[in-house]
């Protein structure tokens, strides 16, 4: 695999290093874990927040597990730069 060259792109590039890639994904994995174990109070409160059309519980939900989802591929690309 070929590292993207951000001095080359249309795409705005964030670049992270290693150590700091390796922070965000816990942070993620950590904010995550602890919205999934969550009483039904914090969920409640963070669907009540996205509630504007409705979906809030929808909404919620998508955050979680949008969250697991980044910090799995930033641990996935932080494997392919090192290998």
């Amino acid at each position: 695999m070929t590292t993207p060259d951000p001095t080359h792109t249309s795409d705005p590039v964030v670049v992270l290093d290693l150590d700091e890639a390796d922070d965000l994904a816990g942070l993620l994995d950590r904010v995550e874990d602890w919205l999934r174990h969550a009483g039904g109070d914090t969920v409640d409160d963070l669907a009540a927040f996205f509630n504007a059309q409705g979906n809030g519980m929808l909404a919620a939900a998508g955050l979680i597990d949008l969250l697991g989802g980044h910090a799995a591929t930033l641990r996935r690309r932080r494997r392919q730069a090192t290998s």
